[in-house]
Order: C-alpha cells, then structure tokens, then sequence
C-alpha cells in the first residue's frame, strides 16, 4: 500500500512538473484503477446566477457545499432567504435547514438550491448551505465557496494539495464588491 502511494505521488510529480504552464490542460490521474480530475486545493467555479469565483475544495466537508456569504436575512413565512452577493442583491428559496458544529458550537444554516458549473460540467440543483464569515479581504485571497466530498465526488475530482487553480485559470476571477 505504501509502495502504491509512493509510486502514485511520484507520477504526479512528474506530470505537475511537464504541465508547469499548461492552466485548463485536461488533468488526470488513475486511482484505484478508475481516471480522475487532478484538482488544486483552490479552483473557480461558476455560480449560475452569481457569477463565477475562488472555491475551496473542502476534503473535511463531507455532505453539502457551502457559499460564503457576510450576512443574509430569512423569511421564515416565505421560506426565502435573502443575501447581498457581489454588490446585488440575491433571494432564493430555502429547501431545509442543517445543523453544523463548528469548533464545539452548533449553527442552523438555511439551504438552498444552485446550479454549478465546475470544469465544464453543469451541475443541476445542488444543495448549498449559507455560511456566514468575515469577507474583509474576500477580493484577493478568501474563498467564496467550499465544495464538500460529496461534490467532489460527483466530480470526479481527487485533490493535489500541493497545487492551486490545476484545472481552471484563476484570471477568470473578476474583483467585484462584496
């Protein structure tokens, strides 16, 4: 097993290493006898709705993705939530709630439903948690979204946590307002 992964982390240094330049170059790998995306710890993703931006692709998040937003407000009668999204205003509907712990502590986020488009591939309807954080600085290094293993695994996607932005272009970000 040791053998395996040895061989398996010295094959990706040598493709990392002839792909230096090469952002948006198909990225595979073979893992268990099966071809998977090759992907930096951070990539841009596209938010159908809300544009395209920096993700986080979160190995400890196991069950849904969440977007990162500075404050929302939920309407509880409508069953709608409402959040200022670069500068926008943005209300979707809330499909449930989930309970997340977080260094000891318990929040109840409201989840929504987002069409994704990752890597080329659009995907329909994912369920995304709203998650309140502190986006001072948001423009030049934070994350906007973190995709859980459930995604990742939807897509096909294993993680090179030595690389960042392996399979999309970071360029592709435009600075907007928080």
């Amino acid at each position: 097993m040791i053998k395996r992964f040895e061989d398996f982390i010295k094959d990706l240094s040598l493709k990392n290493e002839s792909k230096q330049k090469n952002i948006n170059k198909e990225s595979k790998v073979k893992v268990d006898g099966e071809h998977k995306h090759l992907a930096g710890v951070k990539e841009v993703i596209d938010v159908v709705g809300l544009g395209k931006m920096k993700v986080k692709l979160d190995s400890g998040n196991s069950s849904l993705c969440a977007l990162i937003v500075q404050n929302f407000d939920e309407d509880k009668e409508n069953k709608t939530v409402t959040f200022k999204f670069n500068g926008e205003k943005k209300t979707y509907d809330v499909v449930k709630h989930v309970r997340i712990w977080h260094h000891g502590t318990a929040t109840i986020r409201p989840v929504i439903k987002l069409d994704l488009i990752f890597n080329g591939v659009e995907y329909k309807d994912e369920l995304v948690d709203l998650k309140i954080s502190d986006l001072t600085g948001t423009r030049t290094y934070r994350s906007r979204m973190l995709l859980s293993k459930a995604f990742m695994t939807k897509a096909n996607i294993v993680i090179d946590p030595s690389k960042e932005f392996n399979i999309t272009d970071k360029k592709e970000i435009k600075k907007k307002k928080i």
